[in-house]
This record gives C-alpha cells, sequence and structure tokens, in this order.
C-alpha cells in the first residue's frame, strides 16, 4: 500500500508541476490568502505582503539570512550557517532560493520548505490549493556525518501540493504532500498545521504556528535509517523505519517593515521529533530548536 501511494503522489506532483508552469503563463490569478506557517519558512517568503497575487508588476526580493540550529534532525550539537536569499513574484508566482531553507541545517535540507517555483492555482471563498517544486542537492557526508550514521542522498526535484483553508482572517489551516519528483530519493511527507498572524502596530506582524508531519516509511528511512553500510561506518544497529508520524513542531516569529522597501525577520521554532524518527539510532536529542534571523530589500519593475 505504501508503494501504490507513493507512486500516486509522484505523479499527482508531477502533473502538478506541470500545471503550475502552464498557469503561470496563461491564467489570472485571484488573491489567496496568506499562511503564517509558510510565512516563517524564510525571509523572502516573509517579506511580501498579501496583495502581492495582483501583482501585474515584477517584484524582487534581496536579502541573506542566518540561522543557528541542530547540525542534522536529531544531533545534540548546534551549528550555524549564513545564506543569500532571493524571490521573484508575478502575479502571485515566485521563483525563490532555497538557500534559506538549507541555512537552517548545516547537513539536512528541508524537503517542505517554500521555495523554488509555487503558486496558486485554484481558490473558492475560503479554500485555496497551490503547487510547487525546487531542486533539492541532497547530501554528501563527510568521514565524521557516515560516523554518525548519516548516508548519502543523491540531488532531485522535490514537488508540494499545497492546500490551504481560511478559518479566520487571522487564522488558517494548511496541508502539503511533498515528494520526489524523480524518483531519486523516493519517499513522500504529509505535513498538517495551523498558523496565526496579527499585527502588532503598522510595520510590525507576529506570527505563529504548530502542526506535525507524517512521512513515508522511505521518506523516514533516508534521514533517521540505519542500513549495512551505516553500520559499517558507525557501530550503530541496524534501523529500518516503519511510516508515522514522524515530528510536531511550532514557531513564534516577528516581521518588521520599517520602510516601504525594508523587511526583517526574526523566529525561533522547536521540532520535537515522535515515532520512528524519535526511536532513530542517530536520534542523540528528541527537542530540536533553531532561530532564524533575516532580512531583504524589495523592489518592483513597473
Amino acid at each position: 500500500m505504501p508503494q501504490i501511494l507513493g507512486r500516486y503522489a509522484r505523479l499527482a506532483l508531477l502533473g502538478g508541476f506541470t500545471l503550475t508552469v502552464s498557469a503561470a503563463l496563461a491564467q489570472p490569478v485571484t488573491q489567496v490568502q496568506p499562511t503564517p506557517a509558510s510565512r516563517a519558512t524564510g525571509i523572502v517568503t516573509q517579506s511580501d505582503t498579501d496583495d502581492e497575487s495582483e501583482l501585474d508588476d515584477v517584484r524582487f526580493t534581496f536579502g541573506a539570512a542566518v540561522s543557528v540550529s541542530p547540525r542534522y534532525s536529531g544531533s545534540d550539537q548546534m551549528g550555524s550557517a549564513i545564506a543569500p536569499a532571493a524571490r521573484i513574484v508575478w502575479r502571485g508566482y515566485s521563483i525563490s532560493t532555497s538557500s534559506v531553507a538549507r541555512a537552517s541545517s548545516t547537513v539536512n535540507a528541508n524537503r517542505s520548505a517554500e521555495a523554488g517555483l509555487s503558486g496558486p492555482l485554484f481558490r473558492m471563498d475560503r479554500f485555496a490549493f497551490g503547487l510547487g517544486a525546487s531542486i533539492n542537492r541532497g547530501r554528501n557526508v563527510g568521514d565524521e556525518d557516515r560516523a554518525l550514521g548519516l548516508k548519502d542522498l543523491p540531488s532531485t526535484i522535490i514537488g508540494r501540493m499545497r492546500m490551504r483553508y481560511a478559518i479566520t482572517p487571522h487564522m488558517t489551516l494548511s496541508a502539503l504532500i511533498v515528494g520526489d519528483i524523480l524518483g531519486r530519493q523516493k519517499g513522500f511527507d504529509l505535513p498538517i498545521g495551523i498558523g496565526w498572524h496579527r499585527s502588532l502596530q503598522p510595520g510590525l506582524l507576529l506570527t505563529a504556528d504548530a502542526g506535525t508531519t507524517w512521512g513515508s516509511a522511505k521518506s523516514i528511512d533516508n534521514a533517521y535509517g540505519i542500513g549495512p553500510a551505516e553500520r559499517a561506518a558507525s557501530g550503530l544497529p541496524l534501523y529500518k523505519p516503519s511510516s508515522g508520524f514522524r515530528e510536531v513542531n511550532g514557531s513564534i516569529g516577528l516581521v518588521g517593515e520599517p520602510t516601504e522597501s525594508w523587511v526583517w525577520l526574526a523566529r525561533l521554532s522547536v521540532v520535537r521529533l515522535i515515532g520512528p524518527a524519535a526511536r532513530s539510532p542517530i536520534v542523540k536529542q528528541k527537542l530540536q530548536p533553531a532561530v532564524l534571523l533575516g532580512f531583504g530589500y524589495r523592489f518592483t519593475l513597473h
């Protein structure tokens, strides 16, 4: 059954990616309710305002972000990273770098991060549906990381099918299907969450969100499994995880817009590993905190 679900999820994401490209060229876009959970993904995503889906001009954002977070998911050691950020938006469709997503981890890339190509396809009343795709550069581990039980992962293209429901003007329920379109890493995840945002004063926004992620057996194995090669390198016992809920998470952030062009972001997030992820021998610390700080400069070409 998981193999069948994975095959259908991959086909749906591949078809959805094609529709996203086509719609970006041809379809008028209605305004989409913003999702606070996705707002906290990175400075570039966060920096754009609610009316971007109605922009006929092209909006550019350039900036940088620095983060402090665990070296890998489950690590008891913290690391830091700094990365550039860039985003181009037209009528609600965007192309953004995944650098900010990578800045939140020195080893793992977040498959569900709102980076790459994304955009809304459909909106009806409070419900919105969109698709996206991004390049995942995979993972090449060195001897030190290999001794921890981590494994190499090939680069691929990750697809996202996103659904949102606006409970109130300030609260949004969201769900995603995130999977490997090319089938190189295989596996898929189902993150779901609820986000909230409120303006504290003009130019200052408070955001908060909480959620959980279900992962297929292969997806969890990519990050937490121990095969014969990993056992030989690390001395850890073999571990083949099953599918299941892998984490619960929450974050709180502040977004400031001191001027029309400049924007800054500060976000604190916490992930608690559960289920098959928490039982992995590579997990040294189940509670995973992270801090992200960033800024961006925006301008529009008329």
